[in-house]
């Protein structure tokens, strides 16, 4: 089946889930809603972030250092990994015991939106969350959708439960590694279903963020988040273009962004590199793109998912004419510096075209990324991790992400072994 094929059948799909939705919203509303009026929201707030990643743990600590709050995750493993950064705040609790649900006035409902192999869009865990929620919450309570997903994608999934539950979506706006601004400093975007709901949702969010923006409907949220996440993915894939045209002429590129950055107005700048990662502006697009046609955002997120590899072709391509089977060892795996986290990593697309195109010496350093996570690509370890080891080892290393912790004195005191910059 061709892309455009499963693109007409993933839109088709959507557009009977989202008459179904509305169909079900127009009957909610016809019906008594007179259930929602009297609501545990309108008590003493007791919110339920379910899901504590990455962003469920920024967002319970923000409502749990303002309401009694429940972390609710089905891994044991992750509850325990966070007990030690929660246990000073009494009023949060970690469980994975679906009862617990029941207690809560308010959910915030946070786990990942994921790919397909085939790049569709994979929403297995939200819709998974929300079943678990509406099979053990309080009628009245209220329900947010805090994770990415498509335009009408809140309305399609929470309209069908809007004569029991309060329901609207509030994209998280979180930026894995940055401390500044806090997370309580960064504008929060609010949007319901109903106006009520809008009004218990304000309740919680204008006491745990600064500033809180309503906005008219969950499709102007939803599109606000993919909009600013695809802005991001077009930009950097234009970057890339012009760095590419600038090596072509021999400028370099840091020179020209630096000059152009100037400019009073009208330019924000962007870095060249390898592509993007993490669970968001690789993913984003997708979303966007499922009941949207935007040709420019298809072909910057192609080249930019495309990159690495083509980057990894071009490198062993090189390498190769100086050694018909070159050692290559691969640095910063991790998806941005200081990360540990491979999710549509660059750097291991990077490593895992090496390994596709034959080559057998390879091997990859990084500090804050475990053996374990890539256990097909034999890790460099740390006393390994010298110049003159590094020389003896390898012909050729290519620095794919500037990760923290790594000692880059080792690679400019290299004589023999040839580095490539990402």
């Amino acid at each position: 089946m061709s892309l455009m094929t499963v693109d007409h059948e993933l839109k088709k799909g959507y557009e009977v889930l989202e008459n179904d939705a509305r169909q079900a919203n127009l009957a909610a509303h016809q019906s008594n809603l007179r259930v929602i009026h009297t609501t545990p929201s309108d008590g003493n707030p007791l919110v339920c972030v379910v899901g504590v990643g990455y962003v469920g743990e920024i967002l319970l600590k923000e409502f749990g250092s303002i309401f009694p709050a429940i972390g609710f995750d089905l891994s044991d493993s992750r509850l325990q990994y966070l007990q030690p950064a929660f246990s000073p705040l009494k009023t949060v609790r970690l469980s994975s015991d679906l009862s617990i649900l029941r207690e809560a006035t308010h959910f915030c409902i946070s786990v990942p939106t994921l790919l397909r192999p085939d790049k569709s869009i994979n929403t297995d865990h939200l819709v998974r969350a929300i079943a678990m929620v509406t099979s053990q919450a309080r009628p009245g309570s209220t329900i947010v959708i805090e994770s990415s997903v498509s335009v009408g994608m809140t309305r399609t999934l929470l309209g069908p439960y809007s004569d029991r539950f309060h329901c609207g979506m509030s994209p998280e706006r979180v930026d894995p590694g940055r401390t500044q601004p806090p997370a309580r400093e960064i504008p929060k975007i609010i949007s319901a279903l109903s106006e009520p709901a809008l009004l218990s949702m304000h309740k919680i969010y204008s006491q745990a963020f600064e500033t809180v923006i309503p906005v008219s409907t969950p499709e102007v949220a939803e599109m606000t988040k993919l909009f600013e996440n695809c802005y991001r993915m077009v930009n950097i894939s234009y970057v890339n273009e012009i760095a590419d045209a600038c090596a072509k002429h021999g400028i370099d590129a840091d020179e020209v962004i630096s000059a152009a950055a100037t400019k009073p107005f009208g330019f924000q700048s962007f870095k060249p590199g390898l592509g993007v990662g993490g669970h968001c502006i690789p993913i984003n697009p997708h979303y966007l793109m499922v009941n949207n046609d935007l040709p420019v955002l298809r072909r910057a997120t192609a080249d930019t998912w495309a990159r690495p590899r083509l980057a990894a072709r071009e490198f062993f391509k090189v390498c190769k004419q100086a050694n018909e089977e070159p050692r290559i060892l691969v640095i910063g795996m991790g998806f941005k510096p200081g990360q540990s986290v491979i999710s549509c990593s660059p750097g291991v697309a990077f490593a895992d075209e090496l390994q596709n195109l034959g080559c057998d010496g390879l091997a990859f350093y990084d500090p804050l990324v475990e053996q374990a996570q890539i256990p097909v690509i034999r890790k460099l370890s740390e006393e390994e991790y010298s110049a003159k080891l590094v020389d003896a080892l390898f012909d050729a290393v290519a620095v794919c992400t500037k990760q923290d912790k790594v000692d880059w004195l080792v690679l400019k005191n290299l004589t023999r072994a040839a580095v490539q910059w990402y």
